[in-house]
């Protein structure tokens, strides 16, 4: 059975649209963390947000996953 990552990937694009939603200047990533997030079900530490957060979207989009799929 082949590995794929494509519910993973989904998750991500998923938090990140909440984040791209609730981000505003003044509020910080750690409020949405702990108070924008678990209303959405979405349970991640400071770490795992910012290894996300770093990723090019060209790394978690669907794109490329839906061509050959």
């Amino acid at each position: 059975m082949a590995y794929n990552n494509r519910n993973y990937h989904k998750r991500i694009r998923f938090m990140v649209q909440i984040y791209n939603e609730a981000k505003e200047r003044d509020v910080p990533d750690t409020r949405i963390l702990t108070k924008i997030f678990p209303k959405y079900g979405i349970f991640i530490s400071y770490r795992q947000w910012m290894y996300i957060k770093s990723m090019k979207p060209s790394e978690y989009s669907s794109d490329q996953l839906e061509l050959f799929g």
